[in-house]
């Protein structure tokens, strides 16, 4: 099931960029979608642990960035920031536990952000990858957020939102959340 959503994801954000991108905004659209593919879904659904998905990151050229390089990524680490090659995009990865109502919940949790994309862009970019009703849905009132169709929402939830925070870079977040 992972892989047909993961595909089907691929198939609708490459649509038609059979060849190589011509202009440089269809090049960072290409690589939002295969960060989204490649990294942050596999990641959220826990099909590629958090070492993996470093890895992956790192084979879209994404390094960690200037400030943190000299420092050695602790051994139990639960988040990282990782920064692409001309230094745009900026991907967080993170992993731990929260408080939802009573329970713990585990959460892994994928956030992009770019100095190129606003809040506009990135809803965008998510109505492009999550608009399939079958495997999503997204309430009117919040244009910005979409939730994974599950059999088990009690268990397994998956959050694909577009944060905006006071000081901080909008961000597309996919969070899963396992119960």
């Amino acid at each position: 099931m992972k892989a047909v959503v993961a595909c089907s994801l691929a198939m609708g954000l490459a649509f038609g960029a059979v060849s190589a991108p011509a202009t440089p905004a269809e090049a960072q659209q290409n690589l939002t979608g295969r960060i989204l593919v490649e990294v942050c879904l596999p990641y959220a659904t826990r099909g590629k642990s958090f070492e993996k998905a470093i890895a992956a990151a790192r084979e879209l050229r994404f390094r960690r960035p200037a400030n943190e390089r000299g420092q050695p990524l602790e051994e139990f680490a639960s988040e990282v920031n990782l920064v692409s090659h001309d230094g745009a995009w900026r991907l967080r990865l993170e992993e731990g536990t929260i408080e939802d109502g009573e329970a713990q919940v585990y959460t892994v949790t994928c956030a992009l952000s770019s100095t190129r994309a606003g809040a506009r862009e990135l809803g965008d970019l998510g109505r492009r990858a999550f608009r399939d009703d079958r495997y999503w849905s997204t309430d009117e009132s919040a244009p910005r957020q979409w939730d994974r169709r599950t059999r088990n929402p009690d268990e397994y939830r998956l959050e694909v939102r577009v944060v905006e925070e006071d000081g901080a870079r909008p961000a597309l977040t996919i969070r899963g959340l396992y119960y």
